[in-house]
This record gives structure tokens, sequence and C-alpha cells, in this order.
């Protein structure tokens, strides 16, 4: 996965990131209950649904790893959320804006996660802009008044692929010969 390489959705891909967004959307109405304790249910969400999950397939079919379809009610505030995916023992939450929007994520969701894959998106169609370690993103001056305080990090100061694998070489896991055939 190389910094500005486009990715699109096929029909058949499009269908099962829809059903499970949906399904994922469903749950968070009927329980009531979002990551972070309460649950919007207006086209909007699902829509984010959409394109969140949409990033998570595209990163988990690029490096050969099973996408999460589960449906649960997952939270980081309530330490239940076991991240995005795993690529040989390393824990990534997959980030997805519309928008020309820096990777952002909210100050109470901070958490231990090994690092962040960020993609931009105007659906089907994705563009990967690059990776974060949890280090480069979580620093007390990355911290900026958005709709809310968020750790904020800027697409130029993104990592490719092989840096985030060495930034995070003490979390891999015995298959380090996945890692040398994905580059």
């Amino acid at each position: 996965m190389k910094i500005g390489q486009i990715f699109e959705l096929n029909k058949l891909e499009q269908e099962i990131v829809a059903l499970t967004a949906k399904y994922r959307q469903i749950n968070k109405e009927n329980s009531g209950i979002s990551g972070k304790g309460t649950v919007a249910n207006d086209h909007k969400h699902l829509h984010r649904n959409l394109i969140g999950f949409g990033a998570e397939f595209i990163f988990c079919k690029n490096f050969n790893i099973h996408s999460d379809y589960s449906i649960n009610n997952n939270s980081k505030i309530k330490n239940t959320d076991n991240y995005d995916a795993t690529l040989s023992g390393i824990t990534i939450d997959v980030k997805t804006t519309e928008k020309n929007l820096p990777l952002m994520t909210p100050v109470w969701s901070k958490s231990d996660v090994h690092g962040f894959a960020f993609f931009g998106c105007k659906y089907p169609k994705y563009k990967f802009f690059g990776f974060a370690t949890n280090k480069m993103l979580f620093k007390e001056k990355n911290i900026r008044q958005t709709k809310v305080p968020a750790f904020v990090l800027e697409k130029k100061d993104l990592i490719g692929f092989s840096e985030f694998i060495f930034e995070n070489r003490f979390y891999i896991k015995n298959n380090i010969e996945h890692l040398k055939i994905l580059k």
C-alpha cells in the first residue's frame, strides 16, 4: 500500500460493505449505544459506517487479512474495541475522510492502538494518504479544537508502509515473512 494509491470497490464489494454498514448501524440504533455511549440514527451516520467500513475492507484486502464483519457495540472508552485490523501483531485503526481534512481522532478516543491507516473517500473510490503511529498522533502538541478536542496530524506528516513497520517492529508477531511479501 503506497501513499497516493487509488482503490475502488467493485460492485460485489460495495454490496458487502453496504450490508455490513447497514447492520452495524441497525445494531447501534436498536441498542441505543455507539462507541461514546450514545447513538445517532440518521442517514449521515449510516453513510459514515459505509465509508469507514469500505476503507477497512480495502485495507484488509490489500494486506490479505480477514476483515472484521462482526456486529457489536465497540467502544474505546469502555476498552471493548479491538481495532479495525491486526497486521502481524500490529493493531491498526483505519480512518477515512470525505473532505480535505487531516487525520483526526477525538481526545476521548485515545487508545493503545499501534497505528492508523488514513484514507480519503469519494465512495466507492478511496485514496490512501499514509500511516501514523500511536506516538506520532497522540502528542499533546497535536491537540486542537475541532468540533470537539481532537488529536490532529497533517497529511504531510504521515509515513509510508516501510517506516510504519519499522516504527512498530517490536509489536510484530512471528509472521515477518508476510510483511516482506506485501511491500
